[in-house]
């Protein structure tokens, strides 16, 4: 077994403690403390210790569990022994000043994952009443280490059923293959865009993005370069993106972002950048590719309208032999 955790140490001291108490005035050894066993690690932490004369174990303290006195005891089937100094001249306990060592093992489901411990500087001879009832305590702190741990693993499922959930609803609101938002993801958040725009009295700006000659892209050089330059426009759109823009993969080659606070002059520029981006690095392609943009801005009419307008302008765009930036005129509609 691992070591506890701090939240779970501090769970388990509270119950604990009452338990070492029963200990003293049970037997009157001066010292009980409780164990972890870590296995894996051959190593024993000591989780609480209580210490009521001059002998002292520090809680938190480790040590290799070839070196525990535990581990001596439990080696030679011994429960209790008041002759640490006879039996185990060069042990740590002797060297520590004991005389008397009671142990029991602290199992969960036969597997032993501490121990039960208590010592004097003095000899304390229990009767088989006392070590029965050390038995019964330490049946109670495994019962108590159980919930503790099953207590641990409840809330890593929870944990992992969170994240779970969590990478699903990412999985539902975004294109795979850009990372944008996907077309429903996008309806949610660009009309509360639009409330947002309604009430703060700030203007609203819509850009639609196509790819040029994108179908001949992929049927000259294949999908995988398809795919390679939709990932592109993609990336140059976060790139240009601020924290309060709505990037959006609409489907295919198609592509929007929708800038809050923003006049299409601001919307220009972001589509100035995001076309160098693309041609800047579609050279490392088999042919640089272009883009065909449409802007349009609240102040050309209802902002419900905008997706429309700048479709619109993207149309005009692409007249004029594509690769152009157009901005909707309300005159044209």
């Amino acid at each position: 077994m691992n070591s506890l955790d701090a939240i779970e140490q501090d769970t388990f001291i509270s119950a604990a403690t009452p338990l070492l108490n029963l200990i003293t005035h049970i037997t009157g050894l001066k010292t009980s403390f409780i164990t972890t066993i870590d296995w894996q690690a051959q190593q024993q932490t000591v989780v609480i210790a209580q210490n009521t004369g001059d002998l002292h174990i520090a809680s938190g303290s480790q040590l290799a569990w070839t070196d525990s006195m535990c581990q001596l005891m439990l080696s030679e089937q011994l429960t209790a022994t008041t002759e640490i100094q006879l039996r185990f001249p060069d042990s740590g306990g002797a060297q520590l000043g004991m005389q008397s060592f009671v142990v029991l093992p602290i199992k969960i489901a036969d597997q032993m994952i501490g121990t039960l411990c208590g010592a004097s500087d003095d000899k304390v001879e229990l009767n088989n009443h006392q070590i029965e009832s050390l038995g019964y305590i330490a049946d109670a702190l495994a019962l108590q280490l159980k919930l503790t741990i099953d207590a641990r693993n409840a809330e890593a499922k929870m944990d992992s059923l969170r994240d779970q959930i969590e990478n699903l609803a990412t999985l539902a609101n975004t294109d795979p293959l850009t990372e944008l938002l996907n077309r429903r993801a996008f309806q949610q958040r660009y009309e509360f865009a639009i409330k947002l725009s309604k009430r703060t009295k700030q203007p609203l700006s819509v850009m639609m993005i196509d790819i040029d000659d994108f179908k001949q892209f992929n049927d000259e050089f294949g999908h995988e370069t398809g795919d390679a330059i939709i990932k592109m426009v993609g990336d140059g759109l976060k790139y240009i993106a601020r924290s309060t823009d709505i990037p959006c993969r609409v489907g295919g080659d198609e592509f929007i972002l929708v800038a809050l606070n923003t006049d299409s002059n601001g919307l220009m520029l972001l589509a100035k950048r995001l076309n160098d981006y693309v041609k800047l690095h579609s050279k490392q392609l088999q042919r640089p590719c272009s883009l065909s943009i449409g802007i349009a801005c609240s102040s050309h009419g209802a902002p419900e309208e905008l997706i429309r307008f700048a479709d619109e302008a993207l149309y005009m765009s692409k007249a004029s032999g594509r690769d152009a930036i157009s901005v909707y005129q309300a005159d044209d509609a």
